[in-house]
């Protein structure tokens, strides 16, 4: 049978021509993408070698121009790590100041410097000795060669320091030098190998350590705020309410002081918080932390007694106010002596201070009210109202609030730009984020170090 050839139609033959020049098109276009990727990848990898060089002369000189912050909102941000710079070489310099543990060793040193240390001992050691010490032995296995050991020994510190710090969960001044050493062991790492992994736990254990820090002392001021910032009689014969006070707290049942116990009073409150300072100024940890922290250790004072006041008819009386402020007056000179302000902590006690200013101004006329509205800027709109409501004249010498001021004020607030939230307590749990700056780790060296005898770790040969 003949074999018969069928022509094609000239518009299909047409469309498949098109397409071959349209997929030749685009394989050339392809191609001079790829080369144009390959000399950047190239030029790219040039330009990372020559910093790669850069920085590891840095990082062996025992400095890091780096910023390194860590959040309570458990983000954390480190420090940039870099590769294996120093491993990277063939023949590793020898690098003195330092200490060597062998493998041997590796075990008794951790116990004896981070899981069996106590109080009575630790307290005395400079601030951060076993983080520097344990710094150096990482360094040593670093710089020998040995960046499996120096992984290891870090890692099981890192361990180590999380048992003894939750062993410690109501120790104010051990959780302060963990804190201290955790940082410091954070700074330290990351100048040597590519510990990234590390470094990122290690800013966990930061953050833990923080948080514990607060946890111990807000238990201690919860049981004391109230009585002592709204119901002590700072300013004797002001008012005889002080024993109705106590009355209807132990009537309520909401009194946990036994009968015949003293009640608290400003002084104690200043006697936790000065506990945190010292604890703080002990191991040396940056001021600006320490500001931070008091900042959040007087949002809970003044959460705690504003939403207090704002559940107690028994409160709200212009002779509370005038107790409340001068407590407050106390509890601001007491921080700005120990410079503490800077950081938000006294701006903090700001709604307190303000119900304590409203529960003393003038409530009659309408310049009264404009008064008010324009300066209780800390409080909601249903925190002045509620004030205002509950307030009770507790002498002759005062009037209670006519409801016709009570409108007129509620008619105010409307036309304000409310920047406080809504609700009316305030939100005791609140946690501000903490931010700590990195200041470069000045040359370490083994030297340089004081290490008592008490320690046991004479183990430990210089390099």
């Amino acid at each position: 049978m003949e074999k018969t050839d069928v022509a094609k139609d000239p518009a299909v033959k047409k469309k498949g021509e098109d397409l071959e020049y349209a997929y030749d098109a685009v394989r050339v276009a392809n191609k001079f993408l790829e080369s144009q990727l390959q000399k950047q990848q190239a030029e790219w990898k040039d330009e990372l070698e020559d910093l790669r060089n850069q920085l590891s002369q840095k990082i062996c000189s025992g400095s890091s121009p780096a910023k390194k912050r860590f959040s309570f909102t458990f983000i954390s941000l480190s420090a940039p790590t870099t590769e294996t710079l120093c491993a990277a070489r063939p023949k590793p310099a020898a690098v003195a100041g330092l200490l060597e543990c062998r493998k041997r060793d590796e075990t008794k040193l951790l116990k004896n410097l981070i899981t069996d240390l106590r109080s009575e001992g630790a307290l005395a050691l400079p601030p951060g000795l076993p983080a520097s010490v344990i710094f150096l032995c990482v360094r040593q296995a670093d710089s020998s060669g040995d960046q499996a050991r120096a992984r290891s020994l870090c890692s099981a510190a890192l361990v180590a320091m999380k048992a003894a710090l939750k062993k410690q969960t109501s120790d104010l001044d051990m959780t302060a030098l963990w804190l201290k050493n955790s940082l410091d062991s954070d700074e330290l790492v990351s100048m040597t190998t590519d510990l990234s992994d590390l470094t990122r736990s290690l800013s966990d254990l930061c953050i833990q350590a923080y948080q514990q820090l607060l946890s111990i002392t807000e238990t201690q001021l919860q049981k004391l705020i109230v009585p002592a910032l709204l119901e002590s009689e700072t300013i004797a014969g002001l008012s005889g309410s002080a024993a109705k006070l106590v009355v209807s707290r132990k009537r309520a049942g909401s009194d946990p002081r036994p009968l015949g116990a003293d009640a608290p009073t400003m002084a104690l409150v200043l006697r936790q918080l000065g506990a945190l300072h010292t604890a703080l100024s002990r191991q040396a940890l940056p001021q600006s932390l320490a500001e931070q922290a008091f900042r959040q250790m007087t949002y809970l004072i003044c959460a705690s007694a504003l939403n207090n006041l704002l559940l107690r008819k028994d409160m709200c009386c212009c002779s509370r106010g005038m107790q409340i402020r001068y407590n407050l007056s106390v509890l601001e000179e007491w921080l700005r002596s120990r410079g503490l302000a800077a950081g938000g902590a006294v701006a903090t006690l700001e709604p307190l201070i303000q119900a304590a200013q409203l529960l003393q101004v003038g409530k009659k006329t309408d310049a009264d009210a404009q008064a008010i509205v324009l300066t209780c800027t800390a409080l909601s709109s249903k925190q002045i109202m509620k004030i205002l409501t509950l307030y009770t004249p507790h002498s002759d010498l005062d009037e209670k609030v006519s409801l016709n001021f009570i409108r007129t004020v509620q008619e105010l607030v409307k036309g304000r730009s409310d920047s406080q939230p809504p609700q009316l307590l305030m939100d005791v749990r609140r946690a501000f984020p903490v931010t700590v700056p990195y200041s470069p780790t000045p040359a370490l060296s083994a030297d340089d170090l004081v290490i008592p005898d008490s320690l046991k770790i004479s183990f430990l040969r210089r390099s």
